[in-house]
C-alpha cells in the first residue's frame, strides 16, 4: 500500500496548484467529513421516505412547526460557543471546552424561560399540545447545545475521524428511535418527546465518553468565552431569520403547506449542510493564517466553491422531478418549489467564506452589522414574500435574502481589503 499512498500523496500535491488548498490536508480530514455527511444524508432520506408514506401531511407539518419553534428558543443560548471552542482548542486552549460548557448551561435558563412563557400561551389558548412540546424543548435544548460543544474538542485537533464517528452514533441513535415511533404513532406532540428525550440522554452519554477517553489539556482563555458571547448574539437574529419562514407558512397557511414546504427544501437544505462541514474543516486551518494569507485563501476559495455549487445546482434543477416521483411521490407538488429553493445556494459558499474570514479575525464589529443588515433583510423579505405570495414567496424569499446578504459580506470584505491596502 505504500506506493499507492505514495503516488497519491504526490498527486494531491500536484492538484494543489489548481486547488490553491492543502489537498493532502484536505483529502484526510474531507474523507471522515464526507463519510459522515453522506450517511447523514442516507438517515434524512430514510427518515423523509417514511415521514412521507406514514404520517399525515398535516401531522408532519405541526412536527416542524415546533421543530422550528423550538430552534428560535434554542437561539436564545449561546450558540456562537461551538465556533469559539474549535478555535480555542486548535489554538492549544483545550481548558475554554469545559468553561463554554458551564456558562452555556447557566445561560440555559433564558431559553427555558421563554419556552414556560409560551408554552403558557399556548395552555391558555387551548393547546395542549403545542404547549407540552414547547416545555419539553426548552428543557432539553439548552441541554443539548451545552454538552454538544463536546464535537470542537475534535474539530479543534483536527481529528475528524472522532469527530465523524460521534456525530454519527448520535444521528444514528436518535434517527432509529424516531423512526420506530413514526410508522406506528401518529402524534407531533410524541415525535417532539422522542426526538428531544433522546437527544438528551445521547449527547450527555457521548460527551462523558469524550472526556473519559479523551480528556482535553486544562488552558485556559476567558476572552474567547467573551468572544463566543458576542458571536451567540449576532447568532439569534440568525437563528430567527432561517426559522420565521416555516413558522410564517403554518400560521398563515396551514400544516399541510408547511409539510409541502419542508419537503420542497429538505434536499437543497442537506447541500447546505455539506459545506458547513467543508467549513468545519477549513475552521482550524484558516484560524492560525496571517490576514494576507487569509484574505487569499478566501477569494479564491469563493470563486471555485461558487463554480462547483451553480454545477450542483443544475444536475439538481434536471433531476429533481424524478427524485419527487421515486422518493416522495405523495409531495410532487414540492418539486417547483425545491428546484428554485436550491438555485438560491449558490450564493452559499460567499456568504460562508466572509463571515468566516471577519469570525477568525475577531471584528465584532463587522460581525455584527453583518448579522444585523443580513438578517433585517431576511425577516423583511419573509413576512412580505410569504403574505403576498405564499410558497412560492417562501422559496423566492430565501433566494433574495442569501443574495443581499453575500452583497453586503462582499462590501465589507472589500472593503477591508481596501483599508488594509492603504496601511
Amino acid at each position: 500500500m505504500e506506493p499507492v499512498k505514495h503516488k497519491a500523496r504526490r498527486a494531491l500535491r500536484w492538484s494543489e496548484k489548481y486547488f490553491k488548498t492543502d489537498m493532502v490536508y484536505v483529502a484526510k480530514s474531507g474523507f471522515w467529513m464526507t463519510f459522515g455527511q453522506v450517511s447523514a444524508v442516507g438517515l434524512v432520506f430514510v427518515m423523509a421516505i417514511v415521514f412521507a408514506n406514514f404520517l399525515p401531511k398535516e401531522v408532519y407539518g405541526k412536527y416542524k412547526f415546533i421543530l422550528s419553534a423550538v430552534a428560535i428558543l434554542g437561539g436564545l443560548s449561546l450558540t456562537g460557543l461551538g465556533s469559539v471552542v474549535i478555535q480555542a482548542v486548535a489554538q492549544g486552549k483545550e481548558g475554554v471546552l469545559k468553561d463554554a460548557i458551564r456558562t452555556s448551561m447557566r445561560w440555559g435558563i433564558v431559553p427555558f424561560s421563554v419556552a414556560l412563557v409560551l408554552a403558557g400561551y399556548y395552555f391558555f389558548s387551548g393547546n395542549n399540545e403545542l404547549g407540552f412540546a414547547m416545555i419539553i424543548g426548552g428543557i432539553c435544548t439548552p441541554i443539548v447545545n451545552a454538552y454538544g460543544l463536546y464535537g470542537g474538542l475534535f474539530s479543534g485537533r483536527k481529528d475528524f475521524f472522532r469527530s465523524t464517528m460521534y456525530a454519527m452514533v448520535s444521528q444514528a441513535v436518535n434517527t432509529v428511535l424516531l423512526l420506530v415511533v413514526a410508522v406506528f404513532v401518529y402524534n407531533a406532540l410524541v415525535l417532539v418527546a422522542v426526538t428531544f428525550i433522546s437527544s438528551v440522554l445521547v449527547t450527555i452519554g457521548l460527551y462523558n465518553h469524550a472526556m473519559n477517553r479523551h480528556k482535553p489539556n486544562d488552558v485556559r482563555d476567558p476572552s474567547m468565552i467573551e468572544y463566543g458571547k458576542h458571536i451567540s448574539y449576532m447568532n439569534f437574529l440568525g437563528v430567527v431569520a432561517n426559522q420565521l419562514d416555516k413558522i410564517l407558512v403554518f400560521h398563515w397557511l396551514g400544516a399541510v403547506e408547511l409539510a409541502v414546504y419542508s419537503f420542497a427544501i429538505a434536499i437543497p437544505e442537506q447541500v447546505k449542510g455539506s459545506f458547513k462541514n467543508l467549513f468545519g474543516i477549513a475552521l482550524p486551518k484558516m484560524s492560525v493564517l496571517h490576514s494576507e494569507q487569509l484574505r487569499a485563501s478566501v477569494i479564491d476559495k469563493f470563486l471555485r466553491l461558487t463554480f462547483i455549487t451553480a454545477g450542483i445546482a443544475a444536475v439538481y434543477y434536471v433531476a429533481a422531478p424524478y427524485i419527487y416521483l421515486i422518493l416522495f411521490p405523495k409531495y410532487l407538488e414540492s418539486v417547483w418549489y425545491s428546484q428554485v429553493y436550491m438555485l438560491g445556494l449558490v450564493t452559499i459558499p460567499g456568504i460562508a467564506l466572509f463571515s468566516t474570514y471577519f469570525q477568525v479575525r475577531r471584528e465584532t464589529a463587522i460581525l455584527y452589522k453583518l448579522s444585523v443588515a443580513g438578517n433585517v433583510v431576511t425577516i423583511i423579505y419573509s413576512a412580505f414574500l410569504i403574505y403576498s405570495f405564499g410558497l412560492a414567496g417562501a422559496v423566492i424569499e430565501n433566494g433574495a435574502s442569501w443574495l443581499t446578504m453575500l452583497l453586503i459580506n462582499g462590501y465589507y470584505f472589500a472593503k477591508d481589503g481596501r483599508k488594509r491596502a492603504s496601511e
